[in-house]
């Protein structure tokens, strides 16, 4: 008992709430319809008046034999004057074929944009502008294409208007006992007909697809529900609810009759599928009231069976009266059932009850509407019930959410202890990466300064040694101009530097034109020394590495030209580049005194800085001298040279 009470009270509270989310839901439902009407009637106001709409019957449908001679062209005679929409049923009772119908009206200007609109037509057809067939469905014969839904918005080619009266033919394939006829149609400027198209699919089209949706996810939902607990039987039987009203629904979008060969054939599935709904829907609301009748329940099911079988083997002639006998039967077992039901749900006083209620309440007075059009009481063929099935379905399946609240809440407690932890160890995790971070920071800052300091050295610090050189050697005979060719390399070099430093994260350049400045400014410095330089270059215009890389190998052969000149006394220097796709090579050759090779701690600035270059580029550096000749040679694996 107080399990029984606990779930009374927390089905109670929930569906308080599912009925607060369907009365939002409607009512943004019925202003969305208020706005529609409005546009529709906009677009009404602007439209072009036909003069004339006729109508005459043509050849009749062979239903048994599934095909007809198409007629191509309208009879002559017989035509008759007819409003829009029509249903020929009220005309030409029993009429199963085609049926051509005339638009006429008065166009001023040929060139003047017109578009037509057509709400429907059923079931199938094809439309022309003065003799010239515009859009034609795929199907006119049975099985006939099922096109009793569908707008049709169509821009009237210039070239096939003319001045004065301008005729619409459409045909018409249908049967009577289906409705059979042609809907409201409408000729004005495209801008509007193109509103008003796209409000009618909208509500025609669209909104059927979103409903069918709904009751498809629902019926999945609750069926994957049911089957993981047997003994809530209130789930499977919403689900037998939500798929069955899906087949109805389904036939309002429908432009086939697959899988079935006939349109007769179609027409009885969604009568069947409409019993096993209202009986599904009756069980349930057993069920949601915690109620068993065996008796009762084994009756409907065996009523629902025997029409199945009655409605299948009845013939053409007599489906009519059948399908409507029992969709008459079933709508007044369905208005009973929600009758009784809300008289229950009024005295139990639960809150769950009342909301239900309340949503039966508005699909009720769909399924009346849509039972009058199916009589033929209302002029229109547009069902509402698919569009308002919705709000009874969720109010339905709100039953189901407490538990999946009750579950939310639990995880929603795990996780409140859980987030507090991983803050905790976010915070100490944030300290020791600040901390890093700090030591890479001043770490980078140390590089950078031994960089520029070597920057310096081999740039700034070759151009300073190799210019004291000179002018310490010919003090008396160097020109003005050569003091200004002085300012000008250290300016270069220093432009070399920044550049440098501002471009460690470009992308990557080619040696050569790196290269080619550099090689222009030192053989002009050697040559006016009197000694020869001389550059051997092979496939470094193919050698494309990373600006930083370009630097170093620069600075390399800088310094190692820079020493040629400034203690050598070499009259020949030879400079070797060679890139043959795996590797890049540079020597420098000279035939000056040679020197002793010193151990590493007692090496200069300028090899220790060669030596640190070369460890950047991951390649070898060998340096070997003897009088008469000095080799310095640098060997970079392009494996080894990051990107």
């Amino acid at each position: 008992m107080p399990h029984q009470k606990h779930l009374q009270e927390t089905r109670r509270q929930f569906a308080y709430a599912g009925g607060l989310r369907s009365a939002f839901t409607w009512l943004v439902a019925l202003t969305c319809a208020w706005l529609s009407c409005t546009v529709a009637q906009a677009a009404a106001s602007a439209t072009v008046p036909f003069s004339r709409i006729e109508a005459v019957r043509a050849q009749t449908l062979d239903t048994q034999a599934s095909s007809a001679v198409e007629t191509e062209s309208p009879p002559a005679t017989g035509w008759v004057d007819v409003t829009l929409p029509d249903d020929w049923k009220l005309r030409w009772p029993g009429f199963d074929g085609v049926v051509w119908y005339r638009l006429s009206w008065h166009q001023a200007r040929a060139d003047t944009p017109v578009a037509f609109m057509l709400d429907y037509l059923n079931m199938s057809g094809a439309i022309y502008l003065n003799g010239t067939l515009l859009m034609r469905d795929a199907q006119l014969a049975e099985p006939l294409t099922r096109a009793w839904n569908t707008p049709r918005y169509l821009l009237l080619p210039a070239s096939l208007l003319h001045e004065g009266t301008n005729t619409l033919l459409v045909r018409v394939s249908g049967m009577a006992m289906y409705e059979a006829g042609l809907g409201p149609a409408a000729i004005g400027a495209p801008p509007l007909m193109r509103a008003r198209f796209k409000d009618a699919n909208w509500t025609r089209n669209d909104m059927q697809w979103f409903s069918l949706a709904v009751s498809a996810t629902l019926g999945c939902f609750f069926l994957s529900m049911w089957l993981m607990r047997r003994r809530e039987t209130v789930y499977g039987w919403f689900a037998a609810m939500s798929l069955a009203w899906w087949v109805c629904g389904y036939n309002q979008v429908a432009t086939t009759t697959w899988p079935f060969p006939s349109t007769d054939g179609w027409e009885i599935a969604n009568t069947v599928s409409l019993l096993v709904y209202s009986a599904s829907f009756t069980v349930f609301i057993l069920r949601f009231c915690d109620r068993r009748w065996p008796r009762y329940e084994r009756a409907l099911s065996g009523a629902v069976a025997l029409a199945s079988v009655a409605l299948a083997l009845t013939p053409h002639a007599r489906v009519e009266d059948m399908r409507s006998l029992l969709t008459t039967v079933q709508a007044a077992h369905y208005f009973a059932t929600s009758l009784i039901f809300l008289v229950f749900a009024w005295r139990s006083g639960r809150t769950d009850h009342r909301i239900l209620g309340c949503c039966i309440v508005v699909f009720v007075i769909a399924a009346l509407h849509d039972l009058l059009t199916f009589l033929n009481i209302l002029g229109d063929n547009f069902y509402v019930a698919a569009l308002t099935s919705q709000a009874l379905m969720i109010g339905m399946a709100l039953v189901l959410g407490w538990h999946f609240v009750a579950n939310l809440r639990r995880i929603e407690r795990f996780n409140e202890d859980l987030t507090h932890t991983v803050e905790a160890t976010r915070l100490e995790l944030t300290r020791t990466l600040q901390r890093q971070y700090e030591l890479e920071v001043a770490n980078a800052r140390l590089g950078e300064r031994l960089n520029l300091a070597h920057d310096l050295h081999d740039g700034l610090g070759g151009t300073l040694v190799s210019s004291i050189v000179m002018l310490e050697r010919t003090p008396h005979d160097v020109p003005p101009q050569r003091f200004l060719a002085i300012l000008k390399e250290l300016r270069d070099d220093l432009r070399i530097i920044i550049d440098s430093a501002t471009s460690q994260q470009s992308g990557e350049t080619s040696l050569a034109e790196q290269i080619a400045p550099m090689r222009h400014r030192l053989t002009r410095l050697f040559e006016a020394q009197g000694v020869e330089c001389r550059w051997h270059a092979s496939g470094i215009d193919t050698c494309v590495l990373p600006s930083g890389k370009c630097l170093d190998l620069m600075r390399v052969l800088q310094e190692a030209l820079t020493n040629v000149f400034k203690h050598s006394r070499a009259r020949l220097v030879e400079v070797t580049m060679r890139y043959d796709g795996s590797a890049l090579q540079l020597t420098v050759h000279d035939n000056g005194i040679g020197f002793l090779p010193l151990p590493h701690a007692q090496q200069g600035t300028g090899t220790h800085s060669m030596r640190a270059r070369a460890s950047r580029l991951g390649a070898t550096f060998d340096v070997r001298s003897s009088p008469g000749s000095t080799l310095i040679t640098l060997h970079v694996p392009l494996f080894a040279v990051p990107a």
